[in-house]
């Protein structure tokens, strides 16, 4: 589509500064294009990105004046970084709308963004110097694995939310008849239902659950019955449904990439575009 827009232009009675500058914009755009998909460029972000995280983590130590000054100055540097990455990454989409189209690109702008923000070191500016740590997120939007992962959790939520309702009712009816049994024997932890679902969290998470069972065993010899009953309905059964749930979502998910990848991939269409839209510029030549 550009080559025939060029072509009309070419044919038009524009001047040719218009169509000179339109075919630099595109060798601009090839250039950071290639700089942006090449693998240096991306390890070199990632690796930006883990020193960055180190430095937030030194930060949080007792240093010397000098030592936390020239943490500080990294930072700096760090966000320029970041500042010309994302740069780059617009400036080398071809199609602009389309750098905001994706989801990693907006929040990895909003991260940069935020990070460009002066932060005195006082507490009222705690929640920046806080929203600044979590520039280590952006380590998700390089690494493709875990990308996936989270494109799978996000797509599994529909599913993972009638499991989970489905495990708070029957978390429900047990702290119901916690509640009504055991209230009188142990009123710290079954004296209502909400208490009682507190107890039975504790339980679900395996965490020294007997020492919530033994008490009652003594005093009921069928308790046993009423935590196992809870413990494989609930503790076994409804998370390995919720484990299956993300396993299925995270297979089809890389399914899908695999049915995308015995396509032409997008990037070679683009080279392919680039390259016949800069030797436009030899056909100027010749006409």
């Amino acid at each position: 589509m550009w080559i025939i827009q060029i072509k009309k232009l070419a044919k038009s009675k524009l001047s040719k500064l218009i169509l000179n500058k339109y075919l630099k914009d595109m060798i601009k755009n090839k250039l950071f294009f290639r700089i942006k998909e090449s693998k240096f460029f991306q390890y070199l972000v990632l690796i930006i990105i883990i020193f960055n995280a180190f430095t937030i983590g030194l930060n949080t130590y007792d240093l010397s004046k000098f030592s936390r000054d020239f943490i500080n100055y990294l930072d700096y540097a760090i966000t320029i970084f970041f500042l010309i990455e994302i740069s780059i990454r617009f400036i080398g989409e071809p199609i602009k709308k389309n750098f905001f189209k994706s989801g990693w690109n907006i929040f990895d702008s909003i991260i940069v963004l935020v990070s460009l923000v002066p932060i005195p070191n006082n507490s009222s500016f705690l929640l920046l110097r806080l929203l600044r740590v979590f520039r280590v997120l952006r380590v998700i939007s390089i690494m493709p694995e875990l990308k996936l992962i989270i494109e799978s959790l996000i797509g599994s939520l529909k599913r993972v939310f009638y499991v989970s309702l489905l495990l708070f009712l029957i978390l429900y009816i047990y702290a119901t008849i916690g509640s009504i049994v055991f209230s009188k024997d142990i009123p710290d932890r079954w004296s209502d239902v909400g208490v009682s679902m507190i107890t039975l969290f504790q339980v679900l998470t395996l965490s020294s659950w007997e020492q919530v069972m033994l008490p009652l065993q003594e005093v009921y010899w069928w308790a046993w019955t009423y935590f196992f009953s809870f413990i494989i309905v609930c503790a076994i059964t409804m998370l390995n449904l919720l484990i299956a749930i993300l396993v299925d979502v995270v297979v089809n998910q890389k399914k899908s990439d695999l049915k995308n990848l015995s396509k032409i991939p997008e990037v070679e269409k683009l080279n392919e575009q680039f390259s016949d839209e800069i030797n436009l510029e030899r056909l100027k030549k010749d006409n």
